[in-house]
């Protein structure tokens, strides 16, 4: 797994290291050999360097006064969609909203917060599961929410709006997002393909095939509409349970 850390004062950079090294031992060495950089530039080096390949960036928000943080954020996800980015600062959380919703995959962790060290833990371990094509990262408001491939049902677009429904085993949330996007993150994770240009489905999670009606029936009871053009398609992948988007 790929860590780079970045804080541009040293004292909370190697703070990072104690903790990253004392949850590399908790978790016999899982998290593999963090980096660690104190000037942006190095970072978008790094970044540069590797693309292609999955990172987990824990990035400090403020430096001499400037939002260097997210500049770096926005930088990481051009380059690399895949990679994560988790911003650990002093900075106020609540601003945060307005960059989520353009970098999907960050969160935040406050240096101030008594569950530092516990939420750097979570974090970890979410962001290996996530490597390791286990669960889709979903982005609800400004928080993060896990979510294994094989309990998401279906992505639907809501009409008028710019969110995306996505309804899995236990329950539904709501993500800015387009339905293009997902696609392209769901490839090879999956049994996932269009239905409509509405909807993205789980084919795993289909239950009953209605071929008059032209309705899919899923194992939570929901029921989603196919179009004639997916037939084919949607009707093999449930069969065969097997698809390349």
């Amino acid at each position: 797994m790929r860590i780079v850390a970045y804080d541009d004062e040293k004292k909370y950079l190697d703070d990072m290291k104690n903790s990253l090294d004392k949850l590399n031992l908790k978790h016999e060495n899982i998290f593999g050999t963090p980096v660690y950089f104190g000037e942006k530039n190095k970072v978008m080096e790094y970044a540069d360097e590797n693309k292609g390949q999955s990172t987990l960036f824990l990035l400090d928000i403020m430096a001499d006064g400037t939002p260097v943080g997210f500049e770096l954020a926005k930088y990481i996800k051009d380059i690399e969609p895949s990679s994560l980015i988790v911003f650990v600062s002093y900075f106020d959380e609540s601003l945060l909203f307005n960059v989520s919703q353009e970098i999907k995959s960050c969160t935040f962790i406050s240096k101030a917060s008594d569950r530092c060290f516990d939420e750097l833990e979570e974090a970890l371990l979410i962001a290996r599961a996530q490597f390791a094509k286990e669960v889709y990262m979903v982005k609800d408001n400004k928080n993060i929410k896990p979510i294994k491939y094989d309990d998401i049902i279906y992505f639907k677009k809501m009409k008028g709006s710019k969110y995306i429904e996505l309804v899995y085993k236990y329950g539904h949330v709501f993500t800015i997002d387009t339905l293009k996007n997902i696609k392209s993150e769901l490839t090879g994770k999956g049994i996932f393909l269009y239905s409509t240009k509405e909807f993205i489905v789980n084919a795993k999670g289909v239950t009953n095939v209605n071929t008059r009606k032209k309705i899919l029936t899923f194992t939570n009871g929901d029921q989603v509409p196919y179009s004639i053009f997916r037939k084919r398609e949607l009707l093999r992948c449930i069969s065969e349970q097997t698809v390349v988007l």
